[in-house]
């Protein structure tokens, strides 16, 4: 270690010197006002920051003029030649201009996923299942997302049905999509207004799976509307995000993440293809219409959460009446369901 030391210290001394001869030949380096040339200089910056003077005297030595950055107190001025002075400081403003016109850049979000409130909402879920295995079947029915019984005034069942699973395998499989959904959609809005968004965008993808299947009987359950609802809800809330964002604008800022919903859905919630080659909508347990729905609806709950300015960052007492919201949206839609 000790005999490495030498060689370290001469190293950065080589380098440091291999820098300051950089910025002489580029004639930015700091200079003292003895080696000032005779030649009569103006002043046409002053700068808190070494670095922003010789950011600005880059400008000057791309126009192949000299420059010269003087400290004077804490203060640095980039200097240049008296005949020079009027072109200098027409490019530094055009820089100017345009560095004012750059978009200020996004600072990344940082990742803190409330993780008491995921392991309870997939406890929840759980505990549904358990308590829905030991109930009569005949109660259960009532809570199942029954087209024409909705169609009939049962609004209740687009809300109920999204507790329901028809076994544990179907069960297990949606747990492992809700780890994804609820951790960033809570993330995203919040756990009670996050909650809202979900229960809301599956209520609607079930409402809107009943126009869909109007000339034929059709019964569904299972909460993967409601999941693929919260991929909407991540997905319009980023649409709505860019939509806001000033500065310059592509297609491809838009297409994204409605890409990447999308994109999701055909990967876990596809029913595949017959053999001919045309899409399976209704694949055995596997309902695409209601998925569908389910993110169309959390697309445009996205997008309307965030413009109302309902996302993470609310107060403790607006995320606990959103949740409670959630929550007494489901108790009731039961308790309906329980007075048939």
């Amino acid at each position: 270690m000790t005999e490495d030391a030498p060689r370290m210290k001469l190293e950065i001394t080589n380098w440091q010197s291999a820098v300051d001869n950089v910025w002489r030949e580029m004639g930015n380096r700091i200079v003292p006002d003895d080696e000032l040339p005779a030649t009569p200089l103006a002043e046409v910056g002053r700068y808190l920051r070494l670095a922003d003077a010789r950011e600005r005297g880059l400008v000057v030595a791309a126009m192949e003029l000299p420059h010269w950055v003087v400290r004077e107190g804490k203060e640095y001025t980039l200097r240049v030649e008296e005949v020079a002075r009027e072109r200098v400081f027409a490019a530094l403003a055009e820089f100017e201009a345009d560095e004012r016109a750059r978009p200020a850049t996004r600072e990344l979000e940082t990742l803190r996923i409330p993780k008491f409130a995921l392991m309870t909402l997939l406890l929840v879920m759980a505990a549904f299942y358990r308590v829905q295995t030991g109930l009569a079947r005949e109660f259960i029915e009532r809570g199942v997302s029954d087209d024409a019984a909705i169609l009939r005034g049962e609004w209740w069942r687009a809300f109920t049905a999204l507790t329901l699973h028809g076994n544990t395998e179907h069960l297990v499989s949606n747990l492992s999509l809700a780890v994804f959904v609820f951790a960033f959609v809570l993330w995203r809005f919040g756990v009670g207004c996050g909650l809202l968004g979900i229960v809301l965008g599956g209520a609607m993808g079930n409402a809107l799976n009943v126009l869909a299947h109007l000339s034929r009987p059709h019964l569904s359950l299972g909460s993967s509307t409601a999941l693929f609802a919260g991929l909407g809800l991540l997905a319009g809330s980023e649409i709505f995000a860019r939509l806001a964002h000033r500065g310059p604008q592509s297609g491809w800022r838009i297409i994204v993440p409605i890409g990447a919903g999308f994109a999701f859905l055909s990967i876990y919630g596809g029913g595949g293809v017959k053999t001919d080659g045309t899409t399976i909508l209704d694949a055995g347990n596997v309902d695409v219409l209601a998925h569908l729905f389910g993110l169309l609806a959390g697309v445009a709950l996205g997008a309307a959460f965030f413009a109302a300015g309902w996302k993470g960052g609310l107060s403790a007492r607006r995320q606990i009446a959103f949740g409670t919201s959630a929550v007494l949206l489901l108790v009731v839609s039961w308790a309906c369901a329980a007075l048939r």
